[in-house]
């Protein structure tokens, strides 16, 4: 049985640790069981670890705080019971301590030695610590004189290793020598007054670590962030180890926005390869003979090169009206009175003032605005409801009639929440938009998507109102 003072400073000590924790962040509680071995001057300072005969169990609760990818700081309590004697029987040590101690762990899983996400985790100990002490001679199999009873301070040094479950649990397994300051707990004190040949005993534990509180991952990918390279990917997204989204040809363009993913392509053309009609069946708007109409609108294929054609991708007829072989800088394909060479929309009709483009309609800019109103995302979440579906394609609907703008998504928050957080949060949800948009049709290269946080609100933030105001996709249509 723990006497008095021991339950009175276990409880002191797990006050003073949760006191200093609560104004900390703390990263995992752990529960353990413990046996012990005996190293001194009873065995002639010999490790005779896992002398079985003599294990007596007791109990250690810690909690860990993450300092880097390197270190972690741990406050730990324990209890510890140590029995050995000598096999006469004539001589022996019965000793209890308790334990308060404050220990620095190397982690091994440092991203440098192994992984930071392997499945076994070796790690490293060091630290001290205060212990409260009651020793009693053992001999015979019985419990004898007192030796010592006494609080000192005690150090220590261990290995370990944590086995992974998942990412809130642990199994650890550890052994730690401790090195009680107290020269002769054990009955048989040295000669001198070094320290370093006070008796030790070697404490083995295994039980399982909890995480309090998950590691951030802002953009909810499954990759904390302090090991996410790529910060902001839209959620539901697949991610490499990394945090970034999944690229599997290599060619800078992620494949959940690359029309051609498995082939090495351009931006430009959606991950597609420039020159090729191959890939319809992946909602590829190419323009395979070069002529400048692309392929979904294109009604004569394969063009020759170099050959003038109507909006329609078909060779223009050889005659004054149409075109003028001796005379290509007065071409004008689709007869709205502005040259080719200086139309943006060569071949969709369009006033000079807006440099020969379709201007974009007041009703078509009032069916925007009512559309990006509609859209609607889970609560801190980059998750699109399902009930912004029918805005959404309405969108789709008014890009299409405009096939020779580009457009730009910019993406909104309220002012609840950090600014990296924000910032991170609405690029999250205009690539979410932009994810939707290209699966849709509409080609990516077309499409421009950043977000602003909270930096541009146009509502006051102090009302719910405003704030839902604030929290918003805009889409823009432009002339490059």
């Amino acid at each position: 049985m723990i006497c008095n003072k021991s339950i009175r400073l276990l409880l002191v000590s797990l006050y003073c640790i949760i006191a200093l924790c609560s104004k900390g962040q703390s990263n995992y509680v752990g529960f353990f069981g413990t046996v012990n071995d005996y190293t001194g001057g009873l065995n002639k300072n010999r490790f005779e670890l896992f002398r079985f005969k003599y294990f007596k169990p007791g109990p250690s609760i810690s909690l860990e705080q993450y300092l880097s990818p390197f270190f972690n700081i741990i406050e730990n309590v324990s209890y510890d019971w140590v029995q050995y004697q000598t096999d006469t029987k004539s001589a022996g040590v019965d000793a209890k301590f308790l334990s308060g101690d404050l220990i620095l762990k190397y982690k091994l899983n440092n991203d440098y030695v192994f992984r930071s996400d392997a499945a076994i985790a070796p790690f490293i100990v060091v630290g001290a610590g205060a212990t409260y002490m009651k020793t009693r001679q053992y001999t015979f199999d019985q419990s004898r004189n007192l030796i010592a009873e006494e609080t000192k301070l005690n150090a220590l040094a261990g290995i370990g290793f944590t086995f992974r479950i998942n990412e809130g649990v642990g199994f650890e397994i550890a052994s730690k020598v401790y090195m009680p300051m107290r020269n002769g707990w054990d009955g048989k004190p040295q000669t001198n007054n070094d320290i370093w040949s006070n008796a030790i005993y070697t404490q083995h534990s295994a039980g399982f670590v909890i995480a309090l509180k998950k590691s951030m991952d802002s953009d909810r990918d499954g990759v904390p962030d302090k090991r996410d390279e790529c910060p902001g990917t839209p959620y539901g997204q697949k991610v490499d180890n990394r945090g970034c989204t999944l690229d599997s040809d290599g060619d800078g363009i992620p494949d959940y926005i690359d029309r051609c993913p498995f082939v090495f392509g351009l931006a430009m053309y959606q991950g597609c390869p420039s020159g090729q009609n191959n890939y319809q069946s992946n909602n590829y708007d190419g323009d395979a003979d070069g002529d400048g109409v692309p392929d979904s609108r294109d009604k004569c294929a394969n063009t020759p090169i170099n050959t003038p054609v109507d909006a329609k991708g078909c060779p223009l007829v050889n005659n004054d009206n149409n075109y003028n072989k001796n005379n290509d800088d007065n071409k004008d394909s689709d007869g709205d009175g502005v040259p080719d060479r200086i139309d943006k929309c060569p071949f969709t009709p369009g006033p000079a003032s807006n440099r020969g483009c379709p201007e974009v309609s007041a009703a078509a800019k009032k069916r925007l605005r009512f559309a990006t109103r509609g859209i609607y995302f889970e609560t801190d979440r980059a998750i699109i409801k399902s009930q912004s579906y029918p805005m959404l394609n309405e969108i789709v609907d008014i890009l299409n009639q405009y096939p020779d703008y580009d457009v730009r998504l910019a993406g909104h928050t309220d002012n609840i929440g950090g600014d990296t957080y924000n910032q991170q949060l609405s690029q999250s949800r205009v690539d979410a938009v932009m994810a939707y948009l290209t699966e849709k049709g509409i080609p990516g290269h077309r499409l421009e998507a950043i977000g602003y946080g909270k930096t541009k609100p146009i509502a006051t933030n102090n009302t719910a109102i405003g704030r839902a105001l604030n929290r918003r996709v805009e889409v823009e249509l432009y002339l490059k």
